[in-house]
């Protein structure tokens, strides 16, 4: 059996056929394009019934979630997104003092809004546990705030520590809340019940050092990531904080000079990262854990502004969630 595909370029490629030793076989096909791919199988020079086989493969912006103003459906400088155990997408909904529940398709569901604080409170990033609570990082009010899925608070932390809070990450491998202050120029990590236990970094421009870190996630062996702001790179600890390694992403495609990391999110071996600020250019770019730039996964056209937090479906292919800040809404990318 052999087996080759015509790419939307219109050039040809072999394509390994895999023997699954039970009468079937297996072809892989990567979508390295967008456009239309016209897949051909056959045993010997005998096609097989039903090719070609074709396949459409989308990558990019697919849709676009809400607009600016305070109704339902509706964003005011949103920071952030998260996805729920019911997969649907939490926003925090920052000028407008609320995190917005909506489905995945971008349906409203509810508002969550907390008014018992001295200050209005203001999410600025979001991090959902495994067994679904909700850890909002409260801008006004330099604390955390737990609380479940219907808005109940459970209990707050960190404002005996909190300078300027960006951040929010927890540790899959030991549940540790891990919080990015950029006034504090540290991480601060404490345990999901708030109990302080330290913190690495400080400013300055050296290994394990920070000017203003902003996103922080951790990936599933522990290893924690940090969306070095004012440095322009992210920066790589082991589970003890100790410095890994780095990696720049403002001069990624030889052309156009991207600064200011903000949102990071991790899949696999992919790390994904929001880029830019007021001053264009702004842009969604992916790499590899290793800081292997991949791709840029927006386009010009796209017409990110400020884009922050950034969440991942389990979909496949995966759907990249941005938080749109300056636009007032959320943009959903196929990679």
């Amino acid at each position: 059996m052999k087996a080759k595909v015509r790419k939307p370029d219109a050039s040809w490629e072999d394509i390994n056929v895999a023997d699954n030793r039970d009468g079937t076989h297996r072809v892989t096909v990567t979508g390295q394009l967008d456009g239309k791919y016209q897949v051909t199988m056959a045993i010997g020079d005998q096609p097989i019934p039903g090719c070609p086989v074709i396949i459409h493969v989308i990558k990019g912006l697919v849709k676009t979630i809400g607009s600016q103003g305070s109704a339902e459906g509706q964003y005011n400088n949103p920071r952030t997104v998260a996805i729920n155990k019911d997969r649907d997408i939490v926003t925090a909904d920052h000028y407008n003092n609320r995190l917005q529940i909506s489905t995945r398709e971008g349906k409203y569901k509810k508002f969550l809004k907390f008014k018992q604080f001295k200050e209005p409170f203001k999410p600025i990033d979001i991090a959902i546990s495994s067994d679904n609570t909700y850890y909002s990082l409260d801008d006004s009010n330099k604390q955390v705030v737990v609380s479940d899925e219907n808005g109940h608070v459970i209990r707050c932390f960190g404002q005996n520590e909190l300078k300027n809070p960006k951040g929010i990450g927890i540790s899959p491998v030991d549940g540790n809340v891990y919080v990015t202050d950029g006034g504090g120029h540290c991480v601060r990590v404490y345990t999901q019940h708030g109990k302080y236990l330290r913190s690495f970094g400080s400013y300055g421009k050296g290994q394990g050092q920070f000017n203003f870190p902003w996103g922080v996630v951790i990936s599933s062996t522990g290893i924690v990531f940090v969306a070095d702001n004012g440095n322009n790179h992210i920066q790589v600890f082991y589970a003890d904080d100790q410095y890994l390694y780095s990696f720049d992403c403002q001069s990624w495609d030889g052309k156009i000079h991207v600064r200011y990391p903000r949102g990071i999110a991790i899949q696999n071996d992919n790390v994904y990262i929001t880029a830019g600020s007021f001053a264009k250019p702004c842009s969604l770019l992916q790499f590899k854990s290793s800081g292997k730039f991949v791709c840029r996964i927006d386009s010009d056209r796209d017409g990110l502004n400020c884009p922050t937090g950034i969440a991942l479906t389990d979909d496949v292919p995966c759907r990249v969630l941005v938080a749109d800040t300056s636009n007032g809404c959320i943009k959903v990318f196929v990679q």
